[in-house]
């Protein structure tokens, strides 16, 4: 009965691990498919398991051998989830440090009670448990660690494997090697591992949620809302970047001639359509030459970093015209420029010259 209840306790634990990262990961494949992978491998690791119990004649495998064995399945959960192997790992030591921590609590209170098969009672003990945590830990997944997986950068998951993995590690030591600690003395210690588990995702939690919030306000910052391209802030910080470090650039200033009366003739929502397709016409006659930046309502700027600006200036309106695809007909646009650092030193004196110059080729084209 000891070598079943030990067996059972180890499936139960499994159970539970692969419910938990099912909830986690993006399956790749239908859950008939994934469920059979998972009991045909897990077929193989009681055949696997049985067989090195037979050759090495022990009345049974030692609770080590069969975690790692269940680790193991870290190659099928890789096969069978979209996920990428490090996000892979970093939900196995997470649900791990739960199964390992209920199986640990278990064995030790079944110890404490002084019975002589007290693995039946641990089983019993880890079921009861199991009915009421692992309620809250699939919450948990879908409140928290689902939002960490999503939003976390490559940089912080490593972190994530790393905090799992140490966790990990922890709880079997105590189990395995601190054999001179009584049980009560191993409760309380894997309760404090428990815990700083615990403190620890939820620390990782609040960093990526804090991380996201910032991009998203830095996007909102640095962003034009209805174009998608960098705006007038983001038009100081960068040209300020190439102006420290003395790279020569031209600013380029556009602004659209009659774009009221797209507005008036149209309606505001194609004349909003109407400065989207000229931005997509601008960045794409522009290439990587330079970058785009919205002003304001029919301005715009580029930082073109090419040589040769007269020759990018005459074929620059015909390129805007051949990727321009709308219906309301295009009614162009007046261009001017100052260089950096021949004309002004600073991004204010270019913009000014810049304008200047444009205005007056607008006036000259009304002429």
């Amino acid at each position: 009965m000891e070598v079943l209840a030990r067996s059972l306790i180890f499936l139960e634990m499994l159970l539970i691990n692969l419910l938990t990262t099912d909830r986690c990961a993006r399956r790749k494949y239908s859950l008939g498919k994934t469920a059979g992978v998972f009991i045909l491998y897990t077929i193989f690791i009681l055949i696997v398991s049985f067989s090195t119990r037979a050759i090495l004649k022990l009345p049974y495998l030692d609770a080590s051998f069969l975690i790692l064995l269940g680790l193991t399945y870290f190659f099928p959960l890789n096969y069978l989830y979209q996920e990428s192997w490090d996000k892979v790992l970093a939900i196995m030591f997470f649900s791990w440090i739960h199964t390992m921590t209920v199986t640990f609590f278990s064995i030790q209170i079944s110890e404490l009670l002084g019975i002589r098969n007290h693995f039946q009672i641990a089983l019993t003990i880890q079921t009861i448990i199991y009915l009421f945590s692992t309620p809250l830990v699939i919450k948990s997944v879908k409140n928290k660690f689902l939002y960490i997986l999503r939003h976390i950068s490559a940089q912080m998951n490593y972190y994530l494997i790393i905090i799992g993995l140490v966790e990990f590690l922890i709880l079997c030591i105590i189990y395995f090697y601190l054999s001179l600690m009584s049980p009560p003395w191993k409760i309380i210690t894997g309760l404090l591992v428990a815990l700083t588990a615990l403190v620890s995702y939820q620390l990782i939690y609040i960093i990526v949620k804090n991380s996201k919030s910032i991009t998203v306000l830095k996007n909102l910052a640095y962003t034009d809302n209805l174009t998608g391209i960098k705006n007038r802030l983001s038009l100081f910080l960068d040209s300020d970047d190439l102006i420290s470090v003395g790279t020569s650039f031209t600013l380029v200033y556009m602004d659209l001639d009659n774009l009221k009366k797209v507005n008036d003739t149209y309606g505001h929502s194609k004349g909003d359509e109407y400065l989207k397709n000229f931005t997509e016409a601008t960045i794409a006659a522009v290439g990587s030459s330079g970058i785009i930046y919205r002003m304001s309502g029919d301005e715009f700027v580029c930082l073109y970093q090419g040589s040769k600006i007269s020759s990018f200036l005459k074929t620059f309106r015909k390129k805007i015209v051949d990727f321009l695809e709308m219906d309301i007909p295009f009614l162009g646009v007046s261009i001017g420029c100052a260089r950096f650092p021949q004309d002004a030193a600073n991004i204010d004196e270019l913009i000014k010259k810049a304008d200047k110059v444009m205005y007056q080729v607008k006036k000259e084209s009304r002429r």
